[in-house]
C-alpha cells in the first residue's frame, strides 16, 4: 500500500487559529466518499477549521474541487482492515506537525478552536490523545478520532501497523487496545464525542426538536455508525443531523452496502 500510493508533494495552507494542525481521514468506496464530503463540510462550517485536509481514497474525483483538500490516492481494496491500515501510514503522508484523524462518518457539531487548545495541552504530555470507545471492551480507546503529534507518535503508529499486518486482528480497535500504553496515550473528555445512538437510539425517547433546540449540537463530534444506519430511517437521521447538529451538506447514501 505504501509503495503504490500517490502522495501530496507539500503541505497545505495553515489556518492561523489552528497552528500546525491538519486533518486526516479515509474514504474508500462510494458511501464513504459521500459521508466524507459531509464531514469536511461540517469541519469548515461548524468546526470553523479552514486548514489542510488529507483524504486517503481510491477515487480522487469527488474531492478535487475542494479548497485546501489533498488526496492521497491508494489502490481500491474491499478488505476493511487493509483500508484501515492507511490510518497508521498517514503519519508519513501528512506534512503538518499535528494531525487530527477523523473517521469519514463523524460530523463536527461545534467550533474546534477551544477544543484544539485543550488538545495542545494534552499533547504536551502524551503524543496521542483519544476518546473512550467500547470495542473490543468497554473503556477501550476509540480508533476513529485521535489527535497526535506526528513525530512523537511515530513509534506508536509503527508498532500498531506491525500488529495489524500480522493478520491476527479482525478490527483495528483490537490491535489498538493491545498497544495503548500510558507512555503514548491519554484521553479527551468523553462528553466532547457522542454516538448518535445516545440521542436517537432504541432506548431513547422520541426526538423532540423543541427540547433540543435548533442547531444546538450535543457535542463537538457526533459519530454516525453503521449500527445507527441499520436501525433508523434516513429521514430520522437526516432530521437530527440537520436540525440539531447543524449539518448542511447531507449524505445521500445510507445503505450499508452502498
Amino acid at each position: 500500500m505504501k509503495r503504490e500510493g500517490r502522495f501530496p508533494a507539500s503541505g497545505g495552507d495553515e489556518d492561523a487559529n489552528f497552528p500546525g494542525l491538519a486533518i486526516g481521514t479515509i474514504a474508500i468506496r462510494e458511501k464513504y466518499h459521500d459521508w466524507c464530503l459531509s464531514m469536511i463540510d461540517s469541519l469548515r462550517k461548524r468546526g470553523n477549521f479552514q486548514g489542510p485536509v488529507y483524504v486517503v481514497t481510491e477515487n480522487p474525483e469527488p474531492f478535487e474541487a475542494l479548497e485546501n483538500v489533498f488526496v492521497v490516492k491508494v489502490p481500491y481494496t474491499r478488505y476493511r482492515l487493509v483500508a484501515k491500515s492507511c490510518k497508521q501510514l498517514l503519519v508519513d503522508w501528512v506534512h503538518e506537525p499535528n494531525m487530527l484523524f477523523v473517521d469519514a462518518d463523524v460530523v463536527i457539531g461545534k467550533p474546534l478552536f477551544d477544543w484544539y487548545q485543550r488538545g495542545l495541552e494534552k499533547l504536551a504530555h502524551r503524543p496521542v490523545v483519544l476518546y473512550t470507545g467500547n470495542m473490543p471492551v468497554p473503556g477501550a480507546y476509540h480508533g476513529g478520532l485521535m489527535l497526535l503529534n506526528r513525530e512523537r507518535a511515530r513509534p506508536f503508529f509503527q508498532e500498531w501497523l506491525k500488529l495489524i499486518r500480522t493478520g491476527r486482528y479482525l478490527l483495528d480497535q483490537q490491535s489498538l487496545h493491545c498497544i495503548a500504553r500510558d507512555e503514548y496515550t491519554t484521553r479527551f473528555d468523553d462528553d466532547e464525542l457522542v454516538y448518535l445512538r445516545k440521542i436517537i437510539g432504541p432506548e431513547q425517547k422520541a426526538l423532540d426538536l423543541s427540547e433540543h433546540g435548533r442547531l444546538q449540537s450535543p457535542a463537538v463530534f457526533v459519530h454516525v455508525t453503521d449500527g445507527m444506519i441499520r436501525k433508523h430511517s434516513p429521514h430520522e437521521i437526516k432530521t437530527y443531523l440537520s436540525q440539531v447538529v447543524g449539518l448542511e451538506r447531507m449524505p445521500s447514501l445510507f445503505g450499508l452496502d452502498a
